[in-house]
Order: C-alpha cells, then sequence, then structure tokens
C-alpha cells in the first residue's frame, strides 16, 4: 500500500479515484432498503454519536455521491444538508435524487472537492462516510472542514481500518492492482464471482467465528443482493485506498486541531471517529 507520493502523484489518483466513483455512481443510482436506511445509520455512529444531537442542526455531507448519507441524515431530523459531491456524473445523479425525495428545500447540492467547497455560514456539525479513506491528501479536507464548523461544532468520520482486516488487506491489495484497470463490465462479472465465494464465508461464519463475520451477519446481509454486489464492487473499483490503524485515525481529526477525540472500532472492521471543534472561549 502506497505511504506517501508527491503532489503531482496526489492530484492525477484523486483524479483518477473521483472518476472512478462516477463510473461506479452512474450504474448503481438508488439508495432503497436497509443499505440507505435510517436504522444503517445508527449502527454508524453509535455508541459515539446519538443521533438526537443532530435534530434541527445544519450539516455538511463531504462525499455525498448519490445522496444515500443525505437521506439517512434527513430521516434522523437534519434541518439543513450541505451536499458535497466532486463526480460530475455522481453529482448529475444526486440531484436528481434530491429532487425524488421531495425534501429539497431542505438539501444544497454543491459540486465541489470536500477541500473546496463554499458556504456563506458555518454550520453545526459535518459527516464524512466511506469517503476519506479514499483521498491520498484528507488533511486538506479536513482542515477545510473544521474551518467551516461553528465552535463546539463536530466532525464525525467512517474508515475503513487496518486492525481486523490485515489477513484482508493482504488478499485484497493484490487482487486491486487488476481489478482497479478494469472496465464496468468486466469489474460487475468479477464482483459476482466474489460475491458467490462470500455467500458461502457467510455460511460458515454460522458455526466458525472468522474475520469480518460480524461485519458480514449485521450489516452486509441486511441488505439485498444487489446491494451486496455493489458494496463488493466498491472495493475493487477506486484507484485508492487506504486502510487506518487506530492512531492514524485519531490524528487525522487531532492533527487540524479538533478535541475531545472518540473512537470505536465498529464489527471489527472498521473506525467510527469524532471530534469536536473548541469553543472560542476555550
Amino acid at each position: 500500500m502506497k505511504r506517501g507520493v508527491d503532489q503531482i502523484g496526489v492530484y492525477s489518483l484523486t483524479e483518477k479515484t473521483i472518476s472512478d466513483f462516477g463510473d461506479q455512481w452512474s450504474k448503481y443510482t438508488d439508495n432503497q432498503g436497509w443499505y440507505g436506511s435510517i436504522d444503517l445509520f445508527k449502527d454508524m455512529v453509535n455508541p459515539i454519536l446519538d443521533l438526537d444531537t443532530i435534530n434541527g442542526s445544519c450539516v455538511i455531507d463531504i462525499g455525498s455521491g448519490t445522496g444515500r448519507i443525505v437521506g439517512m441524515l434527513l430521516d434522523a431530523g437534519v434541518h439543513h444538508v450541505y451536499a458535497v459531491e466532486p463526480s460530475h456524473e455522481a453529482f448529475r445523479i444526486l440531484t436528481m435524487n434530491i429532487k425524488a425525495m421531495n425534501r429539497g428545500e431542505h438539501v444544497t447540492p454543491i459540486h465541489a472537492t470536500g477541500d473546496r467547497f463554499e458556504l456563506n455560514e458555518q454550520v453545526d456539525c459535518a459527516f464524512s462516510i466511506g469517503v476519506l479513506h479514499h483521498i491520498p491528501d484528507p488533511i486538506a479536507v479536513v482542515q477545510h472542514v473544521y474551518d467551516a464548523l461553528k465552535p463546539g461544532g463536530f466532525f464525525f468520520i467512517w474508515l475503513y481500518a487496518y486492525e481486523g482486516n490485515t489477513t484482508y488487506v493482504k488478499f485484497l491489495e493484490p487482487i486491486r492492482r487488476i481489478t482497479t484497470k478494469l472496465p464496468h463490465r468486466f469489474l460487475t462479472w468479477l464482483a459476482e464471482l466474489f460475491y458467490y465465494a462470500l455467500s458461502c464465508y457467510k455460511i460458515v461464519c454460522e458455526f466458525v467465528t472468522l474475520p469480518l463475520c460480524s461485519y458480514i451477519k449485521n450489516v452486509l446481509w441486511p441488505m439485498s443482493p444487489a446491494k451486496r454486489r455493489l458494496v463488493i464492487y466498491d472495493q475493487l473499483n477506486p484507484s485508492f485506498s487506504k486502510y487506518y490503524t487506530k492512531e492514524e485515525a485519531v490524528n487525522l481529526l487531532e492533527c487540524v486541531g479538533f478535541t475531545n477525540i472518540r473512537i470505536h472500532h465498529r464489527h471489527g472492521y472498521s473506525w467510527s471517529v469524532i471530534g469536536y471543534k473548541p469553543n472560542s472561549n476555550c
């Protein structure tokens, strides 16, 4: 796994990853069922965030894709969401899905990267779920979000974890060297093969405790078969993915000034992390 590249390399890798997700979201456009549900959102944020605390708030969502997290935030009672999405194709679908929600007055779509969006106000809190681990230079995004928050506001992020995934990463990385170069048709076919292998793995998990069993049983399998395939595709598609150690995940927020940081090892495979911008009188 690459730990560092020069600035030109970061820029090109970022642009390629944005393009990868544009292609992905043009094929998988809806957010139906458990995949886009408030119950899954609760599973993402518990136990470090009580959803009652965001009721009526103004929020930024970094990397909105087709609007899955936007819908979850609105279902949680958020008053307004600034939905930031850099991909041209994903942004087009995002705006369509916002209209279909019939809650467009509560969402402002912003076509920009997470380090360049512009707001006319500071917001109560921000979320970035499943996004920062696909950004080669995430510090610039975290700093920009920090500046956009009101004093006392928080940033909640969700990241792939290195701990609990070491075997999986060793298995996946050689495969991704090939799959990140494949066209959609072949990648879809390969994801189908992995889906049947994963189905067998899930059966074994019913009898033996294996890596990722909790995630497969409690997060992935309640999704529809189509969404399970999407999750597999999502693992194979983007040009850049990083699995964060606990120390790296905490430092991502801490290094720009966030305090009172809490972290949770969700289902043993990912990090849920929250940090607060200090109040101005601190």
